[in-house]
């Protein structure tokens, strides 16, 4: 692989940054490595020093959002190949081993891990929707890739779409638009820190309740109130069988919680669905 720049985009990340960043050079040979940049969304805490500390150029985040500073990141680039990684996503030992392996195929856009969730009662209950329920969690995500620099470029840059769906919309966009391919390799597996539960619950709360009303998302057949109402008035008993089989008793109450914010969400999504229309 030849030398490839870094790029990340962060706000208020000085809690995680020195354990991501430290991690990076661990991972990464600095050899393999051109510029390193970062794009701060106008932080309020120390994370321009962090970054500078580790060695790391940093721009402001012209607009704000993930979106704007990808692309701002994404100017900065020069080498044909660059590496996003997030600021709270530890990289797995075995990364740089295996996911540039996959760009010697001329075809191939982007290559990516998967992440797993820090907490263990998050991590209980994404293990148990995909195993006994069967939903298969989205596994896209630009948080810890890397990419061909000139295909990304071809399709116009990291979707403005939506604040939230940035990495569906851009690899949605590549296999539509481009004969470029998009490969998950789920045998390299990181860490998305995540400390706090509840915490946590109400940023998935809040990325899903802005997604649902951006009008690019908007789909008023995955905004069934019945159907996620049911799953609320059950998630008690749900999250009791979870709880005693996994002896995990966050689960008791982490659970419900979720069920109670997709109902609001699907709620905000039919809302937005039918403003949409009649804005239309």
């Amino acid at each position: 692989m030849d030398k490839v720049d870094l790029v990340m985009w962060t706000k208020n990340g000085e809690a995680y940054l020195p354990r991501v960043l430290k991690q990076i050079s661990k991972v990464i040979p600095n050899e393999n490595v051109c510029h390193r940049i970062m794009v701060d969304d106008h932080s309020s805490d120390h994370t321009v020093d962090v970054a500078r500390e580790f060695n790391w150029d940093v721009y402001p985040n012209p607009s704000g959002g993930v979106s704007s500073g990808a692309n701002e990141a994404l100017r900065h680039v020069d080498c044909d190949f660059f590496v996003s990684v997030e600021q709270d996503i530890i990289l797995s030992r075995n990364w740089w081993n295996e996911i540039p392996k996959h760009m010697a195929d001329p075809l191939i856009a982007c290559a990516q891990g998967v992440r797993v969730p820090t907490h263990p009662a998050l991590k209980i209950l994404a293990e148990w929707q995909r195993d006994v329920l069967g939903k298969k969690p989205s596994l896209v995500s630009i948080d810890n890739n890397i990419f061909r620099t000139k295909v990304v470029r071809s399709i116009g840059g990291f979707p403005k779409d939506c604040l939230i769906c940035t990495d569906i919309i851009l690899m949605k966009r590549i296999s539509a638009e481009t004969p470029y391919k998009w490969v998950i390799d789920s045998n390299v597996t990181s860490l998305h820190i995540r400390n706090e539960l509840r915490a946590s619950l109400e940023h998935q709360y809040k990325m899903g309740y802005l997604c649902s009303r951006t009008p690019y998302c908007i789909h008023e057949e995955n905004a069934s109130l019945g159907v996620n109402l049911r799953i609320l008035l059950t998630s008690p008993f749900r999250a009791l069988q979870v709880a005693f089989k996994k002896s995990c008793p966050n689960i008791l109450w982490a659970y419900p919680l979720l069920r109670l914010y997709q109902l609001n969400i699907a709620i905000a999504s039919r809302n937005a669905a039918s403003q949409h229309h009649n804005d239309v």
